[in-house]
């Protein structure tokens, strides 16, 4: 058997079409479609809300990529602006860089601007 989906606001305001005897107030199968539109208008929005979460979620996530990625994309540029600076020319000729790496790059990067 399937428990529906609980509709607070749609419960509430059908709580109050009741009579203090518990009888509909003269409203009769109207009140009680009307209850069940809602229902199903409630239980809609609440999908609704969960699935633009998820997607919020999912472009929340390619956002901090795209930013790490244009962070890694400025750091690599630093890297070559440095390397085509006097400094940096001078620096790659020298007989101990046989091979780059980046972290020796950062590190005379580093010690170029002392």
């Amino acid at each position: 058997m399937n428990t529906p989906t609980p509709t607070p606001r749609t419960d509430a305001a059908w709580a109050q079409t009741f009579d203090a005897n518990g009888f509909l107030s003269g409203r009769g199968n109207a009140a009680s479609q009307m209850r069940d539109e809602c229902a199903t208008l409630e239980r809609e929005l609440t999908a609704i809300t969960a699935e633009l979460t998820i997607a919020l979620a999912k472009w929340n996530g390619a956002l901090e990529r795209a930013i790490k990625a244009e962070a890694d994309l400025a750091a690599e540029r630093a890297r070559l602006d440095w390397l085509e600076t006097p400094s940096g020319m001078d620096w790659q000729w020298e007989p101990e860089r046989l091979t780059v790496s980046r972290a020796s790059i950062d590190a005379a990067m580093k010690e170029d601007a002392k």
